[in-house]
């Protein structure tokens, strides 16, 4: 049960739209706009309902949409619709070798069963600062893919996305159609580290990294009002990481994190934690 709020055993009342195309899903929300939510996997949206934290005149749930189950890797990068859910992405061979960071945080998300709802595309919309998806997003440099009614098609890069707690830049009658991960250079090493309480909790904190010939980027979550994404490849002029050369990025990734203390961790314990991950993360894709 969440602090500071009632949670019911029943939903509130609302009605269940199912449309069977995008432009469907368009026409809803451009009619509904604030008074409905998108219903991908619901996983997070369920316990919104439940805690009576949003109550909207209506669902719309896009699971029906065949064009948002598109999942495919080319030469061209990943790319992952909004209706895909996390299982399904998990089975894709060439995610562990070639997108490792984003492997592991879906790996290490909630369990199979709830794998089997959620979906990336749900995981990012709700724009939780401790998204498990967003470092890897981050470091891959994602870019979403979004629609609405009225105004057609845009792309938004992973680092646009997040504004605040809760809080993204989609407007309200935009949906998410798909996110795309480019295609990496073969010696790219990526790591994605988290740390918390039990095996299906939340991150207290979560670390991400990718390295290669061209860039080193850092992702974090947890330790801000939203994702932290960082550029440290001015740091990196070669294949080893010193201890001053540690504490010169250190010091800078601790003028972006600002977490705070709650009932699940004090603020220093996050900053120590996200101190130890990112050697960790470091040690892992620098050889």
């Amino acid at each position: 049960m969440m602090v500071g709020t009632v949670s019911y055993v029943d939903l509130p009342k609302f009605k269940v739209e199912v449309p069977n195309s995008i432009e469907d899903a368009l026409e809803l929300l451009h009619n509904h706009q604030a008074n409905c939510k998108i219903l991908a996997g619901g996983t997070d949206l369920l316990v919104d309902l439940r805690h009576r934290l949003i109550q909207p005149s209506v669902v719309i749930d896009i699971k029906n949409i065949l064009e948002l189950k598109k999942l495919e890797f080319t030469e061209n990068g990943l790319q992952i619709g909004a209706a895909v859910s996390i299982s399904e992405v998990l089975k894709l061979p060439q995610l562990k070798t070639h997108y490792t960071a984003l492997y592991q945080a879906l790996n290490d998300m909630c369990d199979e069963i709830l794998r089997s709802r959620a979906t990336i595309a749900g995981n990012i919309a709700t724009a939780s600062p401790a998204a498990d998806t967003a470092g890897p997003l981050y470091v891959h440099q994602a870019i979403i893919s979004v629609k609405s009614h009225s105004r057609g098609s845009r792309m938004i890069l992973i680092n646009d996305f997040f504004k605040g707690v809760k809080k993204s830049i989609l407007d309200p009658d935009e949906l998410i159609v798909s996110i795309t991960l480019p295609s990496i250079s073969k010696d790219t090493k990526s790591a994605f580290i988290k740390m918390k309480r039990g095996v299906e909790d939340l991150a207290l904190v979560g670390v991400t990294g990718a390295h290669n010939h061209q860039h080193t980027f850092l992702a974090y979550t947890a330790v801000a009002p939203t994702p932290i994404f960082l550029d440290i490849s001015m740091y990196i002029t070669n294949n080893k990481i010193s201890e001053d050369l540690f504490q010169s990025i250190w010091k800078d990734v601790l003028t972006k994190i600002n977490p705070i203390s709650d009932v699940r961790s004090s603020k220093a314990y996050r900053i120590h934690i996200s101190e130890i991950l990112t050697r960790l993360v470091l040690k892992e894709i620098i050889a």
